[in-house]
């Protein structure tokens, strides 16, 4: 009886499929082009793969299940809903699509700072601009142009956009003493001039709308919220310490990395008020990170940790190969990473 047990035991785990359901395999390897540089984003169950050819979609199981070809200088990648957004940042190209299926195509006629899209599939471009500091155009979700502005005080440094009636922009002044962020809210469908909400000291390097309609931005000194109808909501200031990353995507989880000295690294969670919810240091420099709602995953050379917002390790695993980006599926028991002849979906224990 033992025998025949065993037999079956050994057939079982002789089928891939059987052998990971009892095994709990770690990892599942891609098939993985070296020498060619990816972007990855989150959207809906799957991970989206960009590169300069083009986007591909892929499960958590590791098959691909759609793919579009679009050729991209710098390719940048953004997701808002159910809408992605594809931006050639060398080029004066921007497309956004549901899925596989194409929506809006936008040619530029100068070269693109940054552009965004909302979660309705409305987009707005910065781009550079003779005779100006900048230009913003916003376009409807078939890419029909709606409204221009132009920046005469101050380079973009970032915008975002909330509707076609409300788009963010910092502008970045740099004829006083001090470099200066002036953060401005356009309304393309009143007569009045943009509203200054703030003028921060130094570069704001990001800006986000919230559903609710309040606004995040992230400069070398601090973070700053402000409420829907532009008053300041909270205020953090970094203290002297400048992040070397930051995620402000997740509204009640937003992560910075701070280099803490000597080799290592320091993760600091805000809540959507701007309250510090918890910290992790690292015994060594944290190489990547990712943020999804609540869970944190963060990559060191001594290995890969999971983490919750209060900074408590939650899981642990080692690191065997070289890691260089890493994003979080909305399952959040796994996540993909890339390294530089390597992808492969991970799965903690």
């Amino acid at each position: 009886m033992l025998v025949v047990l065993a037999a079956i035991l050994v057939m079982m785990l002789s089928n891939p499929e059987v052998k990971n359901f009892f095994l709990d395999a770690e990892s599942v390897k891609l098939d993985f082009q070296t020498g060619i540089d990816y972007d990855m984003v989150t959207y809906g169950k799957n991970m989206l793969l960009v590169n300069n050819e083009g986007i591909s979609a892929i499960d958590k199981s590791g098959r691909e299940v759609w793919n579009i070809v679009c050729a991209a200088t710098r390719p940048a990648v953004l997701v808002r809903g159910d809408f992605i957004m594809l931006s050639d940042m060398n080029g004066k190209n921007v497309r956004t699509f549901e899925k596989e299926k194409t929506v809006a195509q936008i040619q530029t006629k100068n070269e693109i700072l940054c552009s965004k899209v909302n979660k309705n599939g409305y987009i707005a471009v910065a781009t550079d601009e003779l005779g100006y500091k900048g230009l913003v155009t916003l376009y409807d979700k078939n890419g029909s142009e709606l409204f221009k502005w132009h920046s005469g005080a101050g380079y973009i440094g970032d915008i975002d956009i909330l509707s076609k009636q409300k788009i963010a922009v910092s502008q970045i002044l740099t004829n006083k003493e001090k470099v200066l962020s002036r953060i401005l809210i356009i309304e393309p469908d009143s007569e009045e001039e943009p509203l200054c909400i703030a003028e921060l000291e130094g570069i704001v390097m990001k800006l986000c709308y919230r559903d609710n309609g309040s606004l995040v931005a992230v400069s070398e000194n601090g973070l700053y919220g402000f409420k829907k109808n532009g008053k300041p909501d909270f205020s953090v200031s970094f203290e002297g310490r400048t992040p070397i990353g930051c995620n402000i995507e997740n509204q009640g989880n937003m992560v910075f990395a701070f280099d803490s000295g000597l080799n290592s690294t320091v993760l600091e969670s805000y809540s959507a008020g701007g309250k510090l919810r918890g910290s992790y240091n690292s015994n060594n420099q944290i190489k990547v990170f990712d943020v999804n709602g609540e869970c944190i995953v963060a990559v060191s050379p001594d290995g890969i940790v999971k983490l919750n917002p209060k900074g408590e390790v939650k899981k642990k695993t080692s690191l065997s190969k070289d890691v260089q980006k890493i994003r979080i599926f909305s399952s959040r028991d796994r996540f993909l990473s890339l390294g530089g002849s390597s992808a492969e979906i991970i799965k903690f224990r």
